[in-house]
This record gives C-alpha cells, sequence and structure tokens, in this order.
C-alpha cells in the first residue's frame, strides 16, 4: 500500500462519526465538497464527495497532486479514472464501487478468504442504504460490488518536457 492510501485511510478514519445536519449537508459534508471543488449548496449524495476528499487531503498532506479524479459521482468517479487502476478483486485501500454505479466508498481490510470487505464510507448508514446519513465503517459482501480501484497501482504519466 503506498503512503497515499494509506494516509488517506487514516483521514477516513477520522471521520467515522459524521453525521448530516440537513439532507446531504452538514459542516463536514460541505468540507468534503469544498475539498474537491463542489458546491455544497446543491446538497448532492456525497459518497463520492468523500472518497475523493480523503484522498484529496492525503495528497495535499504529502504535497502531491491527487491521482483521483475529483467528482461528485461514482459513475464519473470510474469513467475519470486511468484503466490501470481498475481492478476485479479487493485490496485494503482501494476504493470500491457497487454494482449499478450506485455507491462507492473505501476498503479497510479483506476477510474470509476475499468474500468480506470493511469499508469506511460515506453518505451510508448501518444498514448499508446508498443514501444514508453518514460516515461508517461497514462489512460488505463482495458480491454486491462490481470493482475496485486500486491507487497503489497507479503511475502516472511521464511528464512531457
Amino acid at each position: 500500500m503506498t503512503e497515499l492510501v494509506q494516509r488517506a485511510l487514516a483521514i477516513a478514519a477520522t471521520q467515522v462519526g459524521v453525521r448530516e445536519h440537513g439532507r446531504n449537508r452538514g459542516w463536514e459534508i460541505d468540507t468534503y465538497c469544498k475539498d474537491i471543488g463542489h458546491d455544497p449548496e446543491k446538497a448532492d449524495p456525497w459518497c463520492a464527495i468523500f472518497v475523493c476528499a480523503m484522498f484529496r487531503r492525503a495528497a495535499d498532506q504529502m504535497g502531491i497532486r491527487c491521482p483521483v479524479p475529483l467528482t461528485a459521482g461514482v459513475w464519473t468517479l470510474d469513467e475519470r479514472s486511468p484503466s490501470s487502476v481498475r481492478r476485479p478483486d479487493p485490496a485494503p485501500g482501494s476504493i470500491f464501487i457497487i454494482n449499478g454505479h450506485k455507491h462507492t466508498g473505501l476498503v479497510v481490510d479483506v476477510a474470509d478468504g476475499g468474500h468480506l470487505v470493511s469499508t469506511c464510507e460515506g453518505n451510508t448508514n448501518e444498514g448499508g442504504s446508498h443514501d444514508g446519513d453518514g460516515v461508517y465503517q461497514r462489512t460488505r459482501k463482495t458480491s454486491e460490488i462490481a470493482f475496485y480501484l486500486d491507487y497503489s497501482r497507479y503511475q502516472p504519466p511521464p511528464e512531457v518536457s
């Protein structure tokens, strides 16, 4: 796991317990939106915003450009990620994408021979909704997950002079 991914997970862990104050709003959720340049007044679903903000904060701590596309949409997160980071199997620190692009979050750990993942995710709840009320640690079956984006595999393109 790269330093960027480790930091993103560590930062995300500090957010567990954050709750909305109103529909898709609240001081912390608004801050996640601002972190990625998204207007919090839109009150959009924020699972992808949460993931992107955690990577943005980690990249800022390291003084590097964030490789994760900064977006509010799960579909856009997938679409704008390089194909080299897409993988069918989970790894700690990867971003999971639920079947149908309805929800996303971070894989913290893999268990039960790869059949379960521990996660940290925003805009969910104890039942695992894709439109919940806060940041939770959860356990999900890998069968409900379409694929993973593993930015520990990311290789930036060479700089052009």
